[in-house]
C-alpha cells in the first residue's frame, strides 16, 4: 500500500453546490415527464423511492447497487422486464436527465482544489452515493468541469454493494483500491453520509473548511 495521501470528494453539495434534495427533487420531476405515456406515473414514483430504500437496508455484499435495485424495481412494478427498463432509463439520461445541467453549478475553489491535488500525483476518488449508474455519475462530473480522467475511482451503482453511510461503503473503497484508512482524507459536506467515513478510518474534511485540505497534503 502507498503512504501517498488519497482524496475522496464526495460530489452533490461539494464540488458541486446543489444539494442533494434539491437534485432528488428536480431528478424525479423530471423522470415524471418522461414517464408521462409511457407507464403509469404514480406507481413508477412509489417503484423507484422503494427500490432505492432496498439499497439502504441491510446488504450482503453478494449484489451490486445496479443489480438489486434493477431487481426490485421492476418487481415493484410488474408490468416490464428488466431489460424493458433498462432501455427506458438509458433514454432518460441520454434526454430529459440532460435538463439537470441547469441547476448543478460548480464550487470552483473545490474543483481547483481536485485538479491541483491530481496535478501533484495524488489518487483521487468520487466518493458520491452510488445510487445512481456510471452514465449519470460522469455526466455530473463533466458539469462541475471534472473529467473523469482527473479520478482514478468512481463508486457508481455498477462497482458498489453499499450506500452511504454504511462503513461498508467505505470499506469497499479501501479494499477495490487497495488504500490504507490513515493516508486517507475525505473531503464532503454531509456529516452524517460523509462523515461516517470515520467508522472505516478515514479522516473528514468539511468542504467548508477547504484550506485543510492543503495542510493534509
Amino acid at each position: 500500500m502507498s503512504n501517498d495521501i488519497t482524496y475522496l470528494f464526495d460530489l452533490d453539495g461539494t464540488l458541486s453546490s446543489v444539494s442533494d434534495e434539491d437534485f432528488a427533487r428536480r431528478y424525479f420531476q423530471l423522470i415524471s415527464l418522461f414517464a408521462n405515456g409511457k407507464v403509469d406515473f404514480e406507481k413508477l414514483m412509489v417503484s423507484l423511492k422503494s427500490a432505492l430504500e432496498v439499497l439502504f437496508d441491510r446488504r450482503d455484499g453478494i449484489k451490486s447497487n445496479y443489480e438489486l435495485f434493477m431487481e426490485s424495481f421492476v418487481h415493484f412494478m410488474g408490468d416490464h422486464t428488466v431489460k424493458w427498463y433498462e432501455d427506458f432509463f438509458d433514454e432518460f439520461y441520454e434526454n430529459e436527465y440532460e435538463e439537470l445541467e441547469k441547476i448543478v453549478s460548480p464550487r470552483e475553489n473545490v474543483v481547483e482544489a481536485l485538479k491541483k491535488l491530481y496535478g501533484s500525483g495524488r489518487k483521487i476518488i468520487i466518493a458520491t452515493n452510488p445510487i445512481f449508474p456510471h452514465k449519470a455519475i460522469r455526466k455530473r462530473l463533466q458539469w462541475v468541469g471534472v473529467d473523469e480522467k482527473l479520478t482514478n475511482y468512481v463508486t457508481t451503482m455498477e462497482n458498489s454493494h453499499y450506500v452511504k453511510p454504511s462503513t461498508e461503503y467505505y470499506l469497499e473503497i479501501l479494499e477495490n483500491n487497495s488504500l490504507d484508512a490513515k493516508y486517507c482524507v475525505m473531503i464532503g459536506n454531509d456529516y452524517k453520509m460523509d462523515g461516517a467515513c470515520t467508522s472505516a478510518g478515514i479522516e473528514y474534511v468539511d468542504v467548508s473548511s477547504i484550506q485543510s485540505i492543503w495542510r493534509t497534503s
